[in-house]
């Protein structure tokens, strides 16, 4: 029997012994063939002060195990299961240490971004009213005649008009041949009731529509130019028509783009703008076409930069191209700059009349805030936003104290987009002020008459700030469609609400407003018009520049 007991403890001494060896512990379970470890992260992109949860797994080695978490260079824990809050923003290399009992050690690296806490939402904003749109909004902003009546497009072709009270009155169905061509074109509106837009994104589409106030066709321009060496294929992207006295002001993008001007009673083509080989400048319009109080008009071709030319000297052409006066190109010397769409504006800096607007560089040199004397192209100020990410469709608004207002992009784990306000008086312009919030701003912010600042984001969310970039209200626009009994049935697929459009205040200081429901194209089928009111904002600011198109018309002319 003794002997029995000694082989039976020796046994269970060489099962304890294997045990401990081949692993079973709470740590994992050790196999003893190569060590392997990977990492949860509960929420990333998290949010300063949210409470996250990092799990580990392993395999092979030999348990039991150590755990060791090293959060960015000066945050360390331990376990295979840890649980951390962040107080500051910012992205933070994860670092998981794993050693078995053996020594072997394996790293496991991934990054975790911790973006800034959300804004809480401030102030009041009254729903007045709102319609669902068929298709998304891309880039346009509705415009409002003098009468009330509100006009606004969507990318699915369709200009849609309602009284003041939001009450549809009619629609008009462009038709292009051309697949995929959509209407990202804003309306602008005469003297006399008549309104204008470009139509036609995709290559050989556009189109400019001339429309009587109850939706009859006026006429309709397809006469393009291009280059004898070029093949005409025009498309109509963002701009606005320039609303001249006798003539309008437009343009097609692409490489045989060109400015056009045509008569506004019967949309005959009046000028072309051509080069002095007969070429079109290059890029076309991708934004303007902004008339000065001086007349020059103004545009912007994307990469290729901004152009100005004498108003008489195309208004006295007889269906011929011109010359522009002046090129000038927004690219650095060893970068290329993207096409830039944002919308441009005229500002009076030192006694000049000036162009001004936001245009964004690839390779990581941030956008610029621009401004250029008007007559000669020539820069009046340049302000680097050093910290803000590249921008497509970026522009700006001026205040009644001459600063210019550029909206911006942001960065993963950073509040470097929102708004930054320059005094542009000096060659290198000098930050005033800034809101800035981890929200990407595409639109053009529109001023109100006490001097507040709109704007909405890509995110969803409605901002006023004051003239020293304090919050007074945000709102998410979604939360305020579907907690208004009139329109949460309407608006309950509604997954977001995107903002490229712009905000345009009205002379009673109403806000109007488009927006998309979703930037995922399947997605896109839907947006909205709303019409707000706030209460500090009674009407729209005084200044040269205070919103999209200058006026609530967009005219795009300097009043």
């Amino acid at each position: 029997m003794k002997r029995l007991a000694l082989i039976f403890m020796a046994a269970l001494a060489f099962t304890v012994a294997c045990s401990e060896k081949e692993g079973g512990s709470d740590a994992g379970s050790g196999t003893g063939g190569p060590l392997t470890v990977d990492f949860t992260i509960s929420a990333n992109p998290c949010l300063v002060g949210q409470e996250i949860e990092l799990k580990a797994t392993v395999a092979g080695g030999v348990s039991p195990y150590t755990f060791t978490w090293e959060l960015g260079s000066d945050i360390k824990l331990e376990g295979q299961e840890v649980k951390y809050t962040f107080d500051a923003n910012g992205s933070y290399i994860t670092v998981l240490t794993v050693v078995d009992k053996s020594g072997k050690k394996v790293v496991k690296r991934k990054n975790l971004v911790v973006n800034p806490a959300e804004v809480p939402e401030q102030g009041t904003v009254n729903l007045l009213w709102a319609n669902k749109v068929t298709g998304y909004n891309a880039w346009s902003a509705p415009a409002i005649a003098d009468d009330g009546s509100i006009y606004a497009t969507t990318q699915s072709n369709i200009l849609y008009k309602y009284d003041k009270d939001g009450k549809l009155l009619w629609e008009k169905k462009f038709n292009h041949t051309v697949e995929g061509a959509g209407t990202q074109g804003t309306p602008s509106i005469d003297a006399d009731g008549t309104v204008y837009i470009g139509t036609g994104s995709a290559n050989g589409a556009a189109k400019v529509y001339a429309l009587n106030p109850d939706g009859s066709e006026k006429w309709v321009f397809s006469d393009f130019w291009c280059a004898p060496t070029q093949v005409l294929s025009p498309s109509f992207f963002s701009p606005i028509c320039g609303i001249g006295e006798s003539n309008i002001y437009f343009g097609n993008c692409g490489t045989a783009g060109t400015m056009i001007a045509a008569d506004k009673a019967t949309g005959n083509r009046v000028a072309w703008m051509q080069n002095e080989k007969g070429g079109g400048p290059a890029g076309g319009v991708r934004a303007g076409v902004v008339i000065t109080k001086e007349g020059m008009l103004h545009w912007g071709g994307g990469k290729y930069g901004f152009f100005g030319v004498a108003k008489n000297t195309v208004d006295g052409a007889n269906n011929s191209g011109v010359m522009w006066n002046w090129q000038v190109w927004n690219a650095e010397p060893d970068a290329p700059a993207n096409n830039n769409q944002g919308a441009l504006g005229i500002a009076t800096i030192g006694g000049k009349t000036c162009i001004v607007g936001v245009v964004s560089d690839v390779s990581g040199y941030g956008p610029k805030v621009y401004a250029m004397d008007s007559a000669t192209g020539e820069a009046v100020s340049t302000y680097r936003v050093e910290d803000s990410p590249a921008m497509d469709n970026g522009s700006v608004a001026v205040t009644s104290e001459g600063y210019i207002v550029a909206t911006l992009n942001f960065s993963n784990g950073q509040s470097n987009g929102g708004i930054v306000l320059v005094n542009p008086t000096s060659p290198e312009g000098k930050k005033v002020a800034e809101y800035r919030v981890q929200e990407k701003v595409s639109c053009t912010p529109a001023i109100d008459a006490a001097g507040n600042i709109h704007f909405a984001t890509e995110s969803g969310n409605y901002y006023v700030v004051d003239k020293d970039c304090k919050l007074v209200v945000k709102k998410k626009l979604k939360e305020m469609l579907l907690a208004d009994d009139r329109y949460k049935e309407a608006f309950a697929k509604l997954d977001a609400a995107k903002v490229w459009s712009s905000p345009v205040i009205g002379d009673d200081g109403k806000i109007y407003l488009q927006f998309t429901n979703n930037d995922a194209a399947k997605k896109r089928e839907f947006g909205a018009i709303v019409c707000m009111q706030i209460p500090e904002c009674t009407a729209p600011g005084n200044t040269d520049w205070p919103m999209i198109g200058q006026n609530r018309r967009h005219t795009n002319c300097q009043k």
